[in-house]
């Protein structure tokens, strides 16, 4: 039977692998939102958006879940401390899941890079719609 540290140490590393394939549906969903913002086509838009919701909210989950177990093992909730469970790890593992952390990272610094396009995107076309609906006076009466 595995010690509580090494079942936390696995959940850890479980965690990214699931976190890994969150992101990657959730990139998937930021890229099209973009598109979407010129296809003026807000009832697609909204959809997108609802698919993203419940990606978004088993991402906090996990988050959650895996600060829980790194604290459990004493550890603070950073890089430093993952870094520490890679070292701790043989050899073979260790560049695996090195390399699975190193994925999760970069999806989450693109999620987050798209996203804020995507943020630009929704200010440029909420203005562009208040432009049409309320159209500025030019003229002096």
């Amino acid at each position: 039977m595995a010690t509580a540290a090494s079942q936390h140490i696995q959940q850890v590393l479980h965690s990214v692998t699931e976190d890994i394939k969150l992101y990657q549906q959730l990139l998937v969903l930021i890229q099209q939102q973009k598109g979407l913002y010129l296809q003026f086509d807000s009832k697609v838009l909204d959809e997108n958006i609802q698919k993203q919701k419940p990606i978004l909210n088993q991402l906090a989950r996990t988050s959650s879940e895996r600060s829980q177990w790194m604290r459990a093992l004493g550890l603070s909730c950073n890089n430093a401390s993952m870094q520490r469970i890679f070292n701790a790890l043989p050899t073979k593992m260790s560049i695996q899941v090195r390399k699975q952390w190193a994925l999760l990272e970069s999806l989450v610094k693109q999620c987050q890079q798209d996203n804020q396009s995507n943020a630009q995107s929704s200010a440029a076309f909420q203005e562009l719609i208040t432009q049409i609906k309320q159209p500025v006076q030019h003229t002096y009466e």
